[in-house]
């Protein structure tokens, strides 16, 4: 895609998933769409007339053509560990199906998950929140809302 405007941004849009799009500055030559079904229209009249693009049709991979092998899934984080029980009893609230219920505290997490034996701590469970936030590269302060949000669409927590 090119924008041979010198001054109008063109705005391009997934057809198949309306909230995936970028724009496309003016005077950018050869620009990859990377979808197959799209719409293109000015940024400064997002609800104008838009023109529907279809795309080549995607290559089929040939018999005789060696394929790819899929790579093994990469296991995000060990379901046997005490960060993902700590993870697991955060996301809990909204796993049962309630997008507005309040996450737990660190000490109701630390009061659900400590036995007999082995006490958990609310600032180890601070501790361990911190780490899976790390370890799915959430930028620093981003919250526990983000943290639940990002772990239930990853499918890290069930």
């Amino acid at each position: 895609m090119s924008n041979l405007s010198d001054q109008q941004p063109i705005r391009i849009v997934n057809m198949d998933d309306l909230y995936q799009y970028f724009v496309v500055e003016p005077g950018r030559r050869r620009v990859p769409v990377p979808f197959e079904l799209s719409q293109i229209g000015p940024t400064n009249a997002p609800s104008g007339s838009m023109v529907t693009i279809f795309g080549p049709e995607p290559r089929r991979v040939l018999a005789h053509q060696p394929v790819c092998r899929e790579a093994p899934a990469r296991v995000l984080l060990d379901p046997g560990s005490t960060y993902h029980r700590v993870l697991r009893e955060l996301c809990r609230p909204r796993l049962a199906g309630s997008l507005s219920a309040p996450l737990p505290t660190s000490s109701q997490i630390a009061t659900a998950l400590s036995s007999g034996r082995r006490q958990l701590t609310a600032r180890a469970v601070d501790a361990h929140i911190r780490y899976v936030s790390a370890k799915l590269d959430l930028p620093r302060g981003a919250g526990r809302d983000a943290l639940v949000a990002i772990a239930i669409r990853l499918g890290a927590v069930h």
